[in-house]
């Protein structure tokens, strides 16, 4: 029988050609319009083979089929927002991009959401109904990986994880069989998609809670010089001790786009203009009494006083707007690696050290940074760990530690670097603390190490021996094994 080269190895011509008939939307090989490895991180992509773009579940289900088949590796990317090789494979890749479709039940106050849709498509669509779904911070994060690993975001103090607001999904199982997880099918599958990531099947839908959602909120983003690090430390402190749950709060540093150190302080507070300058005016104050009757809200200020921001912005934004804020962080150019370290100690004697490593690092890889998040994580931490197969209920601050670099001469040394920032950020925080692999959606640096099960049963704690359960029953074979990769159960 005829086979076709895909500049790699070769693929049965015939089985392709019948592929090609029995898909809906796009088959794409290697030089064909269309065929697209673009991913955040470009470090992150492999060179697929084949490239599947489906337009309903069915064709998920034929892909999959065909990639077992054909004795592909099989991958599933949504936004392409990862650091991590999980969501690529030099086999046959699943692109979500074109199923994200929302719709939304208005009184039984849930969303259908295809895995596609990315966070700000799903903003813009409830928002309409004055609802708000549990989404990210980041506008080009794609629901499915982000839900099915945890999710936070700024809801989450309210309204907790978004794996905690899943109440069904649709999933394509290895063999291709098409089934639904809820409450009263599948319900172990459900709660095992709680938490478990991409472990057990293509989730093609996911049906979520939507909550009222006022129609704004108050944000801010405040620059300075990095001899403002202890104060800012000393306003992050204080606003900790009053925090309100509709509050959020991230600290970061790195290079400015002139190769200048800067710290930044961004906040979002769901709430009126009022409750939010309250909340934040702190750190438009920081080292500069009298900033407030200088500063106008909603408008960019370029500040001369030395001893304070360099840079103001504060102002109420639309909801469906929130994620857009941290646009610029999609743009940032070159290859990256990313690893979350958890901490339960911030003073400024750890903050130093973290910034003292950072400033060393951007000799070599310019572009990274360090974000603190302060999520209000009571809420999450209050379930009960075995309620879902999230595992990381501690209520940790997860430090985001981004290596970006140019070119590949750094490449050999990025993973080691990422590794020893993460160790001087947790450093002064308790072993357990330390020990974690950080938030897991930020855990890409451990993500495909799956020679063993050593980090998945690190990742799901007590809930591992249950999720082999589960994965025993629907994934048997091990088809699915490129994010934290759960061994089934004997």
């Amino acid at each position: 029988m005829a086979e076709e080269s895909t500049g790699f190895e070769t693929i049965d011509a015939h089985s392709l050609a019948n592929f090609r008939q029995r898909v809906k939307g796009t088959v794409c090989r290697p030089g064909d319009p269309g065929y697209n490895l673009s991913k955040w991180a470009p470090n992150s992509a492999k060179p697929s083979k084949v490239i599947v773009t489906p337009t309903v579940v069915e064709d998920i289900a034929e892909a999959i089929k065909f990639a077992r088949s054909e004795n592909l590796q099989l991958a599933v990317r949504g936004g392409g927002h990862s650091s991590s090789t999980a969501s690529a494979a030099d086999g046959l890749l699943i692109d979500m991009r074109n199923m994200a479709r929302i719709r939304i039940d208005e009184a039984a106050k849930l969303a259908h959401i295809e895995a596609g849709a990315k966070t700000n498509e799903i903003e813009a669509a409830t928002i309409k109904y004055g609802l708000g779904a549990c989404v990210g911070a980041c506008s080009q994060v794609s629901v499915g990986g982000y839900i099915l690993s945890g999710g936070v975001g700024y809801s989450i103090g309210t309204h907790g994880l978004a794996a905690d607001n899943l109440v069904a999904a649709t999933v394509v199982l290895a063999t291709g069989e098409i089934i639904r997880a809820n409450e009263s099918e599948n319900p172990d599958l459900l709660w095992a998609l709680r938490g478990g990531g991409s472990n057990f099947g293509v989730v093609s839908e996911v049906v979520v809670k939507l909550h009222p959602q006022r129609p704004d909120a108050y944000a801010i983003a405040y620059f300075y010089t990095p001899d403002k690090l202890s104060k800012i430390v000393e306003a992050i402190q204080k606003w900790l001790a009053g925090r309100k749950d509709n509050q959020a709060v991230q600290l970061r540093f790195g290079l400015d786009m002139e190769g200048k150190p800067t710290v930044i302080v961004t906040g979002v507070s769901n709430s009126t203009q009022e409750e939010g300058e309250q909340a934040f005016n702190r750190f438009r104050d920081i080292g500069m009494p009298g900033w407030g009757s200088a500063c106008i809200t909603g408008r960019m200020i370029e500040g001369r006083d030395p001893i304070g921001p360099v840079k103001a912005i504060n102002v109420q934004v639309p909801w469906q707007e929130v994620s857009n804020l941290a646009n610029a962080a999609n743009e940032i150019p070159g290859n990256k690696l990313c690893v979350g370290a958890h901490i339960d100690v911030f003073d400024l004697e750890q903050v130093q050290k973290a910034y003292d490593a950072l400033m060393e690092l951007v000799k070599s890889a310019p572009f990274s940074l360090v974000i603190y998040e302060f999520y209000a994580f009571g809420k999450v931490a209050s379930v009960p760990v075995e309620s879902a197969a999230f595992g990381q209920r501690d209520d940790f601050v997860n430090v985001i530690c981004g290596v970006i670099w140019m070119g590949d001469e750094f490449s050999p040394r990025a993973r080691d670097e990422c590794l020893k920032l993460k160790k001087v950020v947790s450093g002064s925080s308790s072993t357990k603390a330390q020990e974690s692999l950080g938030y897991v959606n930020t855990a890409d640096i451990f993500s495909t190490l799956n020679e063993t099960d050593e980090y998945a049963r690190k990742l799901f704690g007590p809930n591992y021996a249950r999720l082999q359960q589960v994965k025993g029953k629907y994934d048997p074979d091990m088809v699915f094994d490129r994010w934290f990769a759960i061994r089934p159960a004997k």
